[in-house]
């Protein structure tokens, strides 16, 4: 009797095991391809509860630890430096299963290692949606000729084959974006040999756009909100890093010809209908990078239109500044897109940042930083203000984007783990 306790007891404990090992897995996969902390801390208490287990999730940048049953311990050292919402949809598809009833590991982790497989976007389309994401951008900011639209979209076009080439190659993501934002710098120049309008303008910028790590600063804004700070500023550094990286691209890709970027450009006013057009070209753009299941498009698309005339609205209308017409229109997409990111088991940061890119104040920051290393040759009045106003908008700009975009996510989460909890409480 004994020694069949005694193996009872070993068969409980080999498939506890069994089921922290599948619950680091899916925490891993889900951190390390986009997923917000919240929603991957909420994946991990619903695998919990459908395994048959305990287990508690540290996350961090450079690891997750899983503490579960009589102190057993599961590290993965993982960053969350990716982007695929393929694979994060497949992986809550199957995580979500565990409200319906008890999940079964064997089937749970044959799933998972499914959903690690699915495919990144095709180069080819990757490319095609970098020239449509920089082309639209170029629309939005004012271009005045079809020809600049142009050669921003072939300059956006041949960085993104760049980027997965020395990909495949084990390049890291930093090198990636240099070199990308390398090329869109020597096509400026050639752009201004040929006299293409506004080649030190939109033709450089837009390119480099489509390069800025909108998820990242997004996934970073919610775990600072959740005062997960640490692991939000290591997001946020990291986001700085490749912005860093694009900036350092263009400066030597211009200095290639003696150029600079254009700091005190202004593009011209659009109106409404092209302005909402180009958006949702920018929307549907987006989702292409992040690798997202192509039947799912529309609904960014959609959302990105909605908050996009909102905030054409606000600016045109309301005559409000930039920073609270980005605070509006993803006050809005954000309320529209939570419950559409639950039903398609997408990362709320990704499918949100890819509606409402067209508000990424990314040419603030590089025209910033562009005048940083001019006036570091050439200190002058003018270009200290210039320089000072474009940060100092780009810092509002991005503040009332990622407010907008991560307070509904926030309210909803909180909201959630009320629930859980008083569900819990009505079982005992």
């Amino acid at each position: 009797m004994l020694s069949g306790d005694r193996h009872a007891d070993q068969s409980a404990s080999t498939d506890g095991t069994d089921a922290i090992d599948v619950v680091i897995d899916a925490a891993a996969l889900l951190h390390v391809n986009g997923q917000s902390t919240g929603m991957t801390l909420t994946a991990v208490d619903r695998l919990n509860r459908g395994l048959g287990t305990t287990s508690t999730l540290i996350a961090t940048w450079a690891s997750l630890l899983l503490v579960g049953p009589d102190a057993a311990t599961r590290v993965a050292a993982v960053s969350p430096t990716g982007i695929s919402m393929r694979r994060v949809a497949a992986a809550m598809a199957v995580i979500d299963r565990a409200q319906d009833g008890p999940l079964d590991s064997v089937a749970v982790r044959r799933e998972l290692v499914a959903a690690q497989r699915q495919s990144v976007s095709n180069a080819l389309i990757f490319s095609g949606a970098c020239a449509t994401g920089a082309g639209a951008l170029a629309v939005i900011f004012g271009a005045q000729h079809p020809l600049t639209v142009l050669v921003a979209a072939v300059s956006a076009a041949l960085g993104g084959l760049l980027r997965r080439g020395v990909g495949r190659l084990g390049v890291g993501v930093l090198t990636q974006a240099f070199a990308a934002a390398l090329v869109a710098g020597l096509i400026g120049v050639a752009a201004v040999h040929l006299r293409v309008d506004d080649a030190l303008g939109l033709v450089v910028l837009c390119p480099a756009m489509v390069l800025v790590p909108g998820p990242h600063i997004l996934n970073g804004a919610l775990d600072l909100l959740a005062l997960r700070v640490t692991l939000g500023v290591a997001r946020l550094g990291y986001s700085a890093l490749i912005l860093a990286a694009v900036a350092a691209g263009l400066i030597v890709g211009l200095a290639a010809d003696g150029r600079s970027l254009a700091v005190l450009q202004t593009g011209a006013t659009v109106p409404l209908y092209l302005d909402v057009i180009a958006a949702g070209v920018a929307a549907g753009s987006y989702p292409v990078f992040f690798s997202m299941p192509y039947r799912m498009i529309g609904w960014p698309v959609a959302v990105g239109m909605v908050g996009h005339a909102a905030h054409w609205w606000a600016l045109t209308v309301w005559r409000v500044d930039i920073a609270t017409a980005a605070l509006v229109s993803c006050l809005i997409a954000g309320v529209l897109l939570l419950p559409i990111s639950h039903y398609l088991r997408m990362p709320f940061a990704a499918i949100g940042f890819a509606s409402v890119v067209a508000l990424v104040p990314g040419v603030y920051v590089f025209r910033m930083l562009s005048g940083l290393v001019q006036f570091a040759h050439l200190p002058t009045s003018g270009l200290l203000t210039s320089l000072t106003s474009d940060g100092a908008t780009a810092a509002l700009v991005i503040t009332g984007m990622a407010t907008g975009l991560a307070v509904p996510m926030h309210a909803y989460s909180a909201l959630s783990a009320a629930a859980d909890k008083r569900r819990r409480r009505a079982r005992l």
